[in-house]
């Protein structure tokens, strides 16, 4: 998707990379966003957009009854407020898909919560589990930018690069 940047922020990259893969359809469906960070949240919501999702961002702050409205309406709900617990897993309409990316440790369990609680199962076709889910694919894309911005700038380069490997003594 267009993010107008050669290089994408590389949360919601590795969220859309996931959904590409395991054919998450957009187009023309209704994706609810929660989280609304600069980092994450809105870049997500804008590659959405441009995959032509109708997309409605929310957040923790909008009232319990609009947001759980909201998150019961949507074909695929994308959690990233990093708020354990902020969307209940009956909430979601029956067969949602849901990216949960937004994950916060939390040190009186030892564990990574997720900002979806409950049973996930009962009610999304598909999910991504916490952890485990969309947090690996941060570093691979993180690998793509720099090396997508090395070879952008061998190219643009006049210089060539002819340096020889090193030699082991």
């Amino acid at each position: 998707t267009g993010w107008g940047s050669k290089y994408p922020p590389v949360t919601p990259a590795g969220a859309w990379e996931l959904m590409k893969a395991h054919n998450v359809d957009v187009q023309g469906k209704h994706v609810v966003v929660v989280g609304r960070s600069p980092i994450v949240g809105h870049p997500m919501a804008h590659m959405l957009r441009e995959a032509g999702a109708m997309v409605s961002v929310s957040h923790t702050g909008v009232d319990k009854d609009t947001f759980q409205g909201l998150v019961g309406q949507a074909d695929v709900v994308v959690t990233c407020a990093g708020s354990p617990g902020c969307v209940q897993a009956d909430w979601l309409k029956d067969g949602a898909e849901v990216v949960n990316i937004g994950t916060t440790f939390c040190e009186k369990a030892d564990a990574l919560l997720s900002d979806v609680e409950g049973d996930i199962e009962s009610k999304a076709v598909r999910y991504s589990p916490v952890p485990g889910g969309v947090g690996p694919l941060s570093i691979p894309m993180l690998f793509r930018n720099v090396a997508n911005a090395a070879w952008e700038q061998q190219s643009s380069s006049t210089d060539k690069w002819e340096q020889s490997p090193a030699t082991l003594r």
